[in-house]
């Protein structure tokens, strides 16, 4: 039996020519490509860790009263005199509260820490310049050269307090339509890692690791941020707290203007939302959602459709701001009466939209003014509410309520959040944005 199937088998196969025939007419042998030199690879991971290994260090934030650490972060050497670029949320402790807190560097090579002072901060791109008193013979120099979108990079730093680590990761550019620049780095960038460098593997700081979505999703702030910022620092000693405070201050009211500028100078869409027109998704920085519960037994309904813009500023670990949020409620009803619906939709302006996140020592209690307006045919009450900044004055967070009141049994509750805004442009922001409402039946 097994003869009979070899020998079918065989009798199947092609018979190899005796002797090779000529070449197809147009047949070509592909060229071998050449060898790539050896030296225009990339080295290896453990190559790179070793040769720059020194230029990275952790940063230790130090409480007073105890002398111990408080939180801990990351930072990199740019200059021979020993400035080194970290985020601001690492040393923002020593920006809010400078008689509490101090930091140091953990070296590599020496495991004494080195006390550092905090010279100059970017708290809208979340860096800030540190600086210890003596010199570095190895740093970075900071360029300002994009990697083509899937090139290999590796991100540095301390996560965790695990020692200093190096990641594998890939470069996927800058994120879409983002209100404060980022990279988008597919990586593990891990709690501790915060402040330090990722880099090509020629060892070419592309941009400094600032925050994790978990799952391989990091953030980069572009490096020429850190690069402008270090060219103020090297003009500079280390400031004086009520100077950083000052700093601060001028950097959010600048970034509130453009923020400002930006809303006013752009047209304000009109999303439909039941029988009504409210406003839509304002700038591209604003991303948009919408749904409507369903429960067979609420004999009521509400759609929801809200935009927000998805960064903040971090100023401290109790306080966010530079945000633009809004939330629209469209209330129907066809099995409640007018007065039952009336007590229903009333509860829906009583509620206290979501509010940015801030303390008593960070803000003052809201102070509100509520009136009915008219809105080109539409009355509207509205309320419109501000808090102060106790640290940085002339910034406030400012809120609007609005609730239609032109049918007896549908309406659309609305509210808009601005944080860190000049009184002016929040009222500013917030006429036009009542603008958008209108009624089309």
């Amino acid at each position: 039996m097994f003869a009979f199937i070899l020998a079918a088998v065989l009798a199947q196969a092609p018979v190899a020519p005796s002797e090779p025939g000529p070449p197809e007419p147009d047949a070509e042998a592909p060229e071998a490509a050449p060898p790539v030199p050896i030296s225009a690879l990339p080295p290896a991971t453990h190559e790179l860790f070793q040769r720059i290994q020194g230029r990275v260090a952790q940063v230790r934030i130090i409480e007073r009263r105890s002398g111990t650490r408080s939180s801990i972060g990351s930072g990199f050497f740019v200059s021979a005199a020993g400035h080194a670029v970290t985020n601001y949320h690492v040393v923002s402790d020593m920006v809010i509260h400078p008689e509490d807190y101090s930091a140091e560097l953990v070296l590599s090579h020496n495991p004494e820490p080195v006390p550092v002072r905090l010279v100059d901060v970017d708290v809208v791109h979340d860096l800030a310049v540190i600086q210890m008193d003596a010199p570095v013979g190895d740093f970075f120099a900071l360029e300002d050269r994009e990697p083509p979108q899937g090139a290999r990079l590796f991100a540095m730093g301390n996560p965790r307090d695990l020692g200093t680590t190096i990641v594998e990761g890939t470069y996927n550019g800058f994120i879409q339509d983002a209100l404060y620049e980022r990279l988008h780095f597919s990586g593990a960038i891990n709690p501790g890692m915060s402040g330090g460098p990722t880099l090509t593997g020629e060892g070419r700081v592309v941009g400094i690791n600032v925050a994790t979505m978990g799952n391989q999703v990091g953030f980069l702030v572009p490096v020429r941020y850190a690069r402008e910022l270090l060219a103020r620092a090297l003009k500079e000693k280390a400031a004086d707290p009520q100077a950083l405070l000052d700093t601060v201050r001028t950097q959010l009211l600048d970034n509130q203007e453009r923020l400002t500028e930006r809303l006013m100078e752009a047209p304000l869409p009109k999303q439909a939302l039941g029988g009504y027109h409210v406003p839509g998704r304002w700038s591209p920085f604003l991303k948009c959602w919408g749904d409507t519960p369903h429960d067979p037994e609420v004999p009521y309904t509400v759609t929801n459709y809200q935009c927000s813009s998805e960064e903040d500023i971090y100023l401290s670990s109790s306080h966010r701001t530079g945000v633009v949020a809004y939330l629209h409620q469209h209330a129907t009803t066809q099995k409640l009466g007018a007065l039952r619906f009336s007590a229903l939709y009333s509860a829906l302006f009583s509620q206290d939209p979501d509010a940015v996140e801030a303390t008593r020592q960070d803000v003052t209690n809201y102070r509100c003014k509520s009136e009915f307006v008219d809105v080109d045919g539409l009355p509207v009450r509205a309320a419109l509410c501000m808090r102060a900044y106790r640290k940085f004055p002339g910034l406030y967070d400012v809120v609007l309520r609005a609730a239609t009141l032109n049918a007896a049994t549908s309406g659309v509750d609305t509210s808009l959040t601005l944080a860190g805004f000049t009184a002016d442009n929040g009222r500013k922001i917030a006429r036009r944005y009542l603008e958008g409402l209108s009624w089309t039946k």
